[in-house]
């Protein structure tokens, strides 16, 4: 086991999350990757970029967050398509933190084009330092869990692709979401391939999900049951 996996362990972080727009769902499940930007680039799939303007700077890197979504980043990136309002949060296996070449990033790489994006141990416990000073300054205060990043923001780069394997569940904003997410694969014949869907609210609301995790409060999650299935 890697130092960073340990480490992640020890502190009871038990998923990761990557944020990606409904649209692209069909894609990854297609391909059976989630797959960076410079990948998508060069290959003749279509796809929809979550950022357009992507001024972390690292376009071959998948962008991961520990436990739950960076919905300040997700408030930002759909303000910017009025066309595609619908979201999703995969989430991962923890073992990806220990993929070679992973690096980590105390609070939004966006702020230095990456810059402070660092690998090993020494990265990873950067994300839990008492104070980190990304956009803002922000500290550790009473009650905060210690698997909750100092900064919300914080992220975690894994370079090339991640394979659908490693995805847990789809979690989506509301029952009717998760209704339209199945139907639509659904009629596609790709239901089989899709991951357990949860429906969890707070997780879209950047205010609601930080109160709730900075306190260290797990906000509620509920399987999705599809109405074909109940009706068999």
């Amino acid at each position: 086991m890697s130092d960073v996996l340990e480490q992640a362990r020890a502190r009871g972080i038990t998923r990761l999350c990557h944020l990606t727009k409904s649209a692209n769902l069909s894609h990854i499940l297609d391909t059976r990757q989630i797959r960076p930007v410079a990948t998508l680039q060069t290959a003749a799939d279509a796809f929809r970029p979550a950022d357009t303007q992507r001024l972390d700077g690292a376009l071959e890197f998948t962008f991961l967050s520990m436990e739950y979504p960076n919905t300040w980043y997700l408030a930002q990136a759909a303000s910017r398509d009025r066309h595609f309002q619908d979201w999703v949060v995969l989430t991962l296996d923890v073992d990806l933190l220990a993929t070679s070449g992973a690096r980590f990033c105390p609070y939004n790489s966006a702020r230095d084009r990456s810059a402070g994006a660092r690998l090993g141990a020494d990265g990873f416990n950067a994300m839990f330092a008492p104070t980190v000073t990304g956009k803002v300054t922000l500290r550790r205060e009473h009650g905060h869990p210690s698997w909750w990043p100092t900064d919300d923001q914080a992220e975690i780069q894994i370079p090339g692709t991640i394979p659908l394997s490693a995805v847990h569940s789809v979690i989506v904003r509301d029952e009717k979401q998760a209704e339209l997410e199945y139907f639509r694969h659904a009629q596609f014949g790709m239901a089989v391939l899709l991951p357990p869907l949860v429906v969890a609210p707070v997780l879209f609301d950047k205010y609601a999900l930080s109160r709730s995790v900075r306190s260290g409060n797990r906000p509620p999650e509920s399987p999705y049951i599809p109405r074909t299935t109940l009706a068999e």
